[in-house]
């Protein structure tokens, strides 16, 4: 992972693992197979818990800051910004783990917050819209502004940006979307 496919050394990798060449290659017949394992196995773990937790019973002015705050802060974490530049440097040798990165994100990030949006409609807390397409503006959103500096220049954002940047798309999405108090 830390070096990318084409950088990786079986030799090296046979030394960290602690395990001669010959066994290395007797549960990876080639370097292919073994970096789409590491990969797999780093997907895994990058999606293992719950990525939007929310309070389903707070209103949205509520519960939006804290999620998109969350969101934002597993973004810019390790090993977050390690997979996600490996998926991207390696997505045209690798593009069945690009799709399911992309799919990862798809099921653990932007259809929980489109169901928690959803719900908030189902409520009349905000405006009926497409709430798929809310998730996935909200997650450019938030990537946007945080992800770029940290994958290019690996300076994490402290908690306060991260803060700022998660409850300011929240006003943003509220301005567009809340129902205005009669």
């Amino acid at each position: 992972m830390r070096e990318g496919y084409a950088a990786a050394s079986v030799d090296e990798i046979a030394r960290a693992a602690n395990v001669s060449k010959a066994t290395l290659y007797s549960y990876f017949p080639d370097k292919r197979l073994m970096f789409q394992e590491v990969l797999r196995a780093a997907l895994d773990q990058g999606f293992r818990e719950a990525v939007v937790q929310a309070d389903h019973a707070a209103p949205p002015a509520t519960a939006l800051p804290t999620v998109l705050t969350a969101l934002a802060a597993w973004l810019v974490s390790e090993p977050q910004l390690s997979l996600h530049r490996i998926v991207v440097a390696e997505a045209t040798r690798f593009p069945e783990i690009a799709a399911s990165y992309a799919g990862a994100v798809l099921e653990n990030v932007i259809r929980p917050l489109a169901e928690l949006i959803e719900i908030w409609i189902a409520r009349s807390e905000i405006m009926p819209h497409d709430a798929g397409q809310s998730a996935q503006q909200l997650m450019a959103l938030i990537s946007g502004q945080l992800q770029p500096c940290a994958l290019l220049s690996e300076r994490i954002p402290d908690k306060a940006r991260i803060a700022q940047v998660g409850s300011s798309t929240a006003i943003l999405f509220l301005n567009a979307y809340a129902r205005q108090a009669a």
